[in-house]
């Protein structure tokens, strides 16, 4: 929902956030989703898909860093990642952060996003579509997922909420289809959403994410312009947690000079507040009762 100069998304029902335009850039329909790209006063250019805000150039980096870092920092030498979403090339460009990277397949539904991200989002994908180590895949990411084996060290999903398009990146065959097409020690990660607004979302995630990978892990993260406290899911088949003097070594072998995320946030963002570690064990609660039943 627009004004004449401001953009206002109900976050939530009943939680709206707005943000005043200076000037409307694009507004236009494409194959999947409307895409609007305006410029603001405090956040710089913001993308928003469907009346959703995907990012911001201001807190952009909020978000990117906690979706792909403590995944690739868990993995002891990355060499093959996918991406599966993320058309404004963020998470792509965190992922080349990292110096062990070869090859990183990006798979994006909506060639339009990319487009636009292209020639008006500079800031956010800084050269990654140029990058010989990556190749651009326009197709839907259950597709793909369906079609790998045992390839990657990683796969990330940056995709949206469960609705629209993005449905299927949540399903339980599309989780089987990616543990399928991890090497071993292989990670996968994905945003989960509000834990505060949205409960059932990451409750929903977590307990599939278990069922098709074993061990989860939850970290929280804080963007601006996204309702209130943001979850992610990091999964595998083993132990994803490291030492403090481990996560350290790894930033600094790596060389990562972060916006957002430093080691020890890193650490901290791995202790949940009790409501959400109470949803954690209602949902493994409820997970058990079904296998018993």
């Amino acid at each position: 929902m627009m004004g004449a100069d401001w953009f206002v998304e109900e976050q939530a029902p009943g939680l709206c956030f707005g943000v005043r335009v200076s000037s409307k850039l694009l507004s236009l329909r494409t194959s999947f989703q409307q895409l609007d790209l305006l410029e603001t006063t405090s956040f710089g250019r913001l993308l928003a898909l469907d009346g959703r805000v995907m990012l911001t150039e201001r807190d952009e980096m909020f978000y990117h860093e906690m979706l792909v870092h403590p995944a690739m920092l868990a993995h002891p030498e990355p060499l093959r990642v996918a991406v599966i979403g993320g058309g404004d090339g963020g998470a792509v460009r965190e992922v080349l952060r990292h110096p062990s990277v070869l090859h990183v397949d990006w798979v994006e539904l909506d060639e339009m996003v990319i487009a636009v991200a292209r020639e008006h989002l500079p800031s956010v994908c800084q050269g990654v579509f140029d990058d010989s180590r990556v190749t651009l895949l326009t197709m839907p990411g259950e597709e793909w997922a369906s079609q790998c084996s045992r390839d990657f060290d990683l796969i990330i999903v940056d995709g949206t909420d469960p609705i629209g398009p993005a449905v299927p990146l949540f399903d339980r065959s599309f989780f089987a289809c990616c543990q399928r097409g991890l090497r071993v020690g292989g990670l996968f990660a994905t945003q989960t959403g509000s834990p505060f607004y949205y409960p059932d979302e990451l409750r929903s995630v977590h307990g599939r994410l278990r069922e098709a990978f074993g061990s989860v892990e939850v970290r929280l993260g804080f963007v601006p312009t996204y309702p209130a406290v943001w979850s992610y899911c990091l999964a595998g088949a083993g132990p994803l947690n490291l030492a403090a003097s481990e996560v350290e070594r790894r930033f600094a072998a790596r060389k990562l000079n972060l916006s957002y995320l430093t080691p020890s946030l890193h650490l901290a963002s791995a202790v949940l507040p009790g409501f959400v570690a109470s949803l954690l064990t209602a949902a493994a609660d409820s997970t058990r009762g079904e296998d018993d039943g």
